[in-house]
Formats: C-alpha cells, sequence, structure tokens
C-alpha cells in the first residue's frame, strides 16, 4: 500500500490533535480539581459518582432522621424520668393511707398533694418540642385537659433510619397515662393492679377512696398506682432502648457515610502530583511531535529525488 504525503499529512495532524486534547484535559482537571467534569469525559465512572451521591445524600437524610429522633426521644425521656418520680411521691401517699398512720388533718393534705400530683402529671403529659406534643401523637393540639382527659391520636410518629425501617419518636400519652382505657376504666378488687392501668383515673379513685373511708378502694388505689409506677418505667425501658438503636445506627452511617466519600474523592479528585507528571510527559511529547512534523512538512519532491 502506498502511502502518500497527503496520507502522512492527515495522520500527523490527528495525532497532533490528539495531543492537544490530552493536554486541554490534564488542564482542566488540574483547574477544577476533578477528573470529571462533563459526563462524556468518562460515561462509566460518571454513573458510579451519580450512584455515590445519591447514597451520600440518602445518608445525610437518614442522619438527619436520626437527630430529629433522638431528640425528640429525649425530651420524652425526661419527662418519664420526671412521671416517674411523681409516681414514687403518689405511692408513697397511698401507702401511708393503708397504714393508717394519718390523722383528719394528715388525711386532707394527702388529698391535696395527689390532686397537685395529678395535675403535674398532666402538665407532663403536654410536654412539647417546638409545636410538637410528644405524648399527643399526630394531634397539634394539647393532648391532655386539665381534667387527664386525652384528645391527641394514639399514633406514635415514626421516622425512617435505613431502608424499611423505622423509629417511633414518642411515647402515646393515651397509653401511657390512660392505659388505653377511658378515664373512668380503673382496676378494682380482682383486678386492681393489672395493666395496662389508667394512672389519672386511679389517682381520682384513690381521692374519692380516701375521701369515703374506703378501706378496700384505698387498698385497690395502692396496686393500681404501683403497676402505673412500674408502666412508666417500661416506657423508660422503651425509650431507653430505642436511643441505643438510633446510637447504633447512627454510627453506621457515620462510617458508611466516610467510605462512600473516600471512594467519590478516589474517583473524582485529581492526584495533582500524578496529573503534574502526566501532563508534563505529554506536553514534551506533544512539542516533539510538532517538531517532527515541521521537519516532515519542510521535505519536497526535489528531497525524494536526491
Amino acid at each position: 500500500m502506498r502511502i502518500t504525503p497527503g496520507m502522512s499529512a492527515d495522520n500527523a495532524i490527528y495525532n497532533l490533535q490528539q495531543g492537544r486534547t490530552a493536554i486541554d484535559q490534564l488542564q482542566e482537571q488540574i483547574a477544577s480539581g476533578y477528573n470529571i467534569n462533563r459526563p462524556s469525559d468518562d460515561p462509566l465512572s460518571t454513573r458510579q459518582l451519580l450512584d455515590l451521591q445519591e447514597q451520600i445524600a440518602s445518608g445525610d437524610q437518614y442522619s438527619s432522621n436520626i437527630t430529629k429522633a433522638e431528640t425528640l426521644l429525649n425530651v420524652t425521656n425526661t419527662s418519664l424520668s420526671s412521671m416517674s418520680d411523681l409516681m414514687q411521691q403518689v405511692k408513697k401517699i397511698a401507702g401511708d393511707m393503708v397504714a393508717g398512720t394519718l390523722d383528719a388533718a394528715g388525711t386532707a393534705s394527702a388529698v391535696t398533694n395527689l390532686t397537685q400530683l395529678k395535675s403535674q402529671l398532666v402538665d407532663m403529659g403536654n410536654t412539647r418540642l417546638g409545636d410538637q406534643y410528644v405524648f399527643g401523637g399526630f394531634s397539634t393540639s394539647q393532648p391532655f385537659s386539665s381534667l387527664g382527659v386525652f384528645s391527641g391520636t394514639t399514633d406514635i410518629p415514626q421516622v425512617e433510619i435505613a431502608p424499611n425501617s423505622t423509629v417511633g419518636t414518642t411515647v402515646s400519652g393515651a397509653d401511657l397515662l390512660l392505659g388505653g382505657k377511658p378515664q373512668a376504666a380503673v382496676g378494682s378488687g380482682a383486678t386492681a393492679g393489672q395493666g395496662p392501668v389508667n394512672i389519672l383515673g386511679s389517682i381520682d379513685a384513690l381521692i374519692l377512696a380516701i375521701n369515703n373511708k374506703d378501706s378496700a378502694g384505698i387498698l385497690d388505689g395502692v396496686k393500681n398506682v404501683k403497676a402505673g409506677a412500674d408502666q412508666i418505667t417500661v416506657a423508660q425501658s422503651d425509650v431507653a432502648g430505642r436511643l441505643v438503636r438510633l446510637d447504633n445506627m447512627k454510627s453506621m452511617i457515620a462510617n458508611n457515610q466516610n467510605t462512600l466519600k473516600t471512594v467519590f474523592g478516589d474517583i473524582q479528585n485529581v492526584d495533582y502530583a500524578k496529573a503534574g507528571v502526566v501532563l508534563s510527559q505529554q506536553t514534551t511529547a506533544f512539542n516533539a511531535a510538532l517538531s517532527a512534523t515541521s521537519k516532515l512538512s519542510q521535505l519536497s519532491l526535489l528531497d525524494y529525488m536526491k
């Protein structure tokens, strides 16, 4: 096959253009700091980068969800601790009434204290963080009235912390303080002390029994109050377990995010030392090609006739 001067010239121009393109691409990468500045630079790596970006964004969203859930559960846990302390006081008063060690003035004081303790439990049941009531479910209004009547929802708001994995961010106030029962439903006789317990109703029933000097009613009240205190303790344990789960998931997501960002950086970020060496090599090769091409282009028909 005969190689014509035109073919040689076309081939030389093509090689020079390829060299110039390689140098331009390296210069652009060094200037931007990115290996890939447009999808056409490397379609396969571009697809990998998009997948990594999506995974990193999902991880950031899960981390945000976990932070929100932790805040709500910590507020819930603080309220539960206060409720637990209040129930210990209720138990002590109920125990004193069973022992029969209080005189008329002491009995009146006990009733007053129980009334105040119930009001404080209701206040704790209306705890909120911002505009959200932590024991009101999805309700945006105050879940408990001053009398302890519940008007919230029994649903527990959930947040997604991983694909197809959610965690409840609060506790149902109806289940916690009313045992999921109507206000008037309080255990008595053989059913006293059996959970779930209507805590607020049990305190009302205990106050009524004290006023009526009803020994059996007071004894039922002691059993119900003890079961109510245990009910709050169970809720505390549940919240503590959820917080541990969130903490573990947060650590796992953080480790995963670091790995994903490292892989993303390895693909996208320019290695300046390597890029500088390659640019120098490409520039040297390009200049050599220019020099050689310029010498070849000086040949004429007379050079072949010698």
